[in-house]
């Protein structure tokens, strides 16, 4: 035996040894492994969410929603450029879900909002509409740009989902984009985790700080219609100190039913519904009774408030879980980042004395005093109630993680839910294995019926080939899907059909009338570019499936370019060495093929 060969035996012998080490994980429980190589060597194969169970869903990103928050974004910036710039006195507000309206206190003032003073915006922006007797500009975002937010909207959307889920250490989730759908597959979680997952995702996590307008004297207007002996709603005034401002009267309502507030509302005329410049907005309080005592239901209360937000949850540093030095009560502390501190110093410095509402998710969490100008940038989100303190933690927790992984550019509708039990997965599973079995134990009896000796050197290669591809599955943590099994066994097939290539080749050398040394050498030489073209063709489907298919479909193109890959090792370079032993080492005189 030459040196070469030995060589290739050892490099063979290495890869075994590394690959039955990188397979003890997935085929024994860390219990029956030792503790320092439990440590080293935790890495193993996953079961997909058709062998282990777990839930399927389908969100719709609202995309419409990022669409006038950017709008309103715009308004904002847009205004505080030209009063800081021009010194205008207007307002910005948005109209519809794409324009702008720029109104002027002094109508002639519209002739100085031109081309010049929007400046920028115009790459964005364009005007399709000038009153210079109402004093009113009107600008629509351009097309191209909304699709670009939209876009924009899914792909951070995905990025985001795909955060959030790793917070809990699912293996293996798929995350994929479907038009403006995101389909979301998470294998292994317990029948305790759904709910709070499904939660967690489709959280929202928009974080808004907007002003209350307790000078506007619409609640004032739309709080008398509500009939004195209404058993649901009832009609709230309170007083608070806006410091330079004097005390300052606020009507909200209160109601232990959203939905019957909302249908006041809903049945108000036309004209006496909350104007596009402002929404009312929900926070969830304790209960009263008539004397002002705290009782243990819970209420909602609506809140007046400026519909354009002055702040938002993208500007966020950092979050963490604090606790409330007076009462315990864990808390959420934000933090925002140099622009976020910059904006928050501004707007509180501007409305001193006034009530500013922190909206998270459409409903407002609280609605604080601004005391002073706010420097620093940090601000805290409360967690009212009496509840579980342990629950009220875990919700803090989750909040900071939604916060840290970044909120979502528009709202998620679940469109579709299913879930996969781990009986399911485990008849898959057991029928599977049975199927391989059975598909290998018939494999292994035709190619060693059919060619003998060198039918055997197949069915080793055949198994080396398995062996190699479980490997690399457990060392890259891979999820083993139902059509992974199935290709598993095509490539088992595939390697099978690359020996039969071989062993033909071989065959037909023999016949020529050469040695088993030659033929086997002319034997491996002639067929490799076959099996190569062979492989590389179906490699490329893999690839098409891994780049486009979705969860099940991902599984089987994962495993079988692994399967290829090591087909063509197993089949080029593993057999080789038995082949070689078998002419050399033994110096068989006829070889049977």
């Amino acid at each position: 035996m030459t040196k070469a060969w030995y060589g290739r035996l050892t490099l063979l012998a290495i890869a075994t040894v590394w690959a039955v080490i990188y397979l003890l994980p997935t085929l024994l429980p860390a219990a029956k492994l030792p503790p320092w190589f439990a440590r080293q060597f935790e890495k193993k194969i996953q079961l997909g969410l058709d062998l282990q169970g777990g839930i399927h869903l389908v969100y719709e990103v609202q995309v419409d929603k990022a669409v006038s928050d950017k709008v309103d974004r715009f308004a904002a910036d847009i205004e505080e450029k030209l009063k800081k710039e021009r010194k205008l006195a207007f307002v910005a507000e948005r109209k519809g879900r794409d324009e702008i309206v720029l109104r002027t206190k002094v109508p002639a003032d519209a002739a100085k909002i031109d081309k010049d003073a929007l400046g920028e915006f115009l790459s964005n922006l364009e005007e399709v509409a000038r009153d210079p007797k109402a004093g009113a500009v009107t600008l629509r975002i351009d097309p191209a740009y909304v699709a670009e937010v939209k876009d924009y909207a899914v792909r951070q959307a995905i990025e985001t989902i795909r955060g959030r889920v790793d917070k809990f250490g699912v293996a293996e989730p798929s995350i994929i984009r479907r038009g403006e759908d995101i389909v979301v597959e998470l294998p292994g979680l317990s029948d305790s985790d759904f709910e709070r997952v499904k939660s967690i995702i489709g959280r929202t996590a928009q974080l808004e700080f907007k002003m209350i307008d307790d000078e506007a004297d619409y609640m004032s207007r739309v709080a008398p219609r509500v009939p004195k002996d209404d058993p649901l709603i009832k009609v709230e005034v309170d007083a608070y100190d806006g410091l330079q401002r004097g005390s300052v009267r606020e009507i909200a309502l209160r109601s232990k039913s959203k939905d019957a507030v909302d249908q006041f509302f809903a049945s108000l005329p036309k004209e006496d519904r909350p104007p596009d410049t402002h929404q009312v907005l929900y926070s969830e309080v304790q209960a009263q009774d008539e004397k002002g005592n705290e009782l243990p239901d819970k209420e909602w209360r609506t809140f007046y408030v400026k519909r354009r937000a002055e702040l938002t949850g993208e500007y966020i540093a950092d979050a963490q879980v604090m606790f409330d030095q007076q009462t315990g009560r864990p808390e959420v502390s934000i933090r925002f980042d140099r622009s976020g501190a910059e904006i928050f110093e501004r707007i509180s410095g501007e409305n001193v004395g006034r009530k500013m509402a922190i909206v998270l998710d459409e409903k407002v969490n609280s609605a604080p005093v601004i005391q002073s100008r706010i420097s620093g940038g940090t601000a805290r989100i409360t967690l009212g109630g009496f509840r579980d303190p342990f629950a009220m933690q875990q919700e803090a927790k989750d909040l900071v993680a939604v916060l840290r992984s970044g909120a979502l550019p528009a709202p998620l509708k679940k469109v579709f839910e299913t879930q996969v039990g781990p009986t399911l997965g485990r008849d898959a599973i057991d029928q599977g294995t049975r199927a391989a079995l059975l598909a290998a134990a018939f494999l292994a009896f035709a190619i060693i019926f059919y060619y003998r000796v060198t039918g055997l050197v197949s069915v080793l290669g055949v198994a080396f080939n398995v062996l190699f591809v479980l490997a690399i599955m457990a060392g890259f943590e891979a999820a083993l899907t139902l059509p992974g099994i199935a290709g598993l066994l095509l490539t088992n097939a595939m390697s099978v059909d690359s020996n039969v290539i071989i062993n033909e080749r071989i065959r037909e050398e023999l016949r020529a009338g050469k040695s088993p040394r030659a033929a086997v050498e002319a034997g491996y030489a002639r067929a490799f570019w076959t099996i190569w073209d062979s492989q590389l063709t179906t490699a490329i489907g893999g690839f098409v499936l891994l780049q486009y298919g979705s969860g099940p479909l991902r599984g089987f193109a994962i495993t079988l370019l692994i399967g290829i890959a090591c087909s063509v090792f197993t089949g080029i370079y593993v057999t080789r060495i038995f082949m070689d032993w078998i002419v050399d080492g033994l110096r068989v005189q006829k070889l049977s093929v």
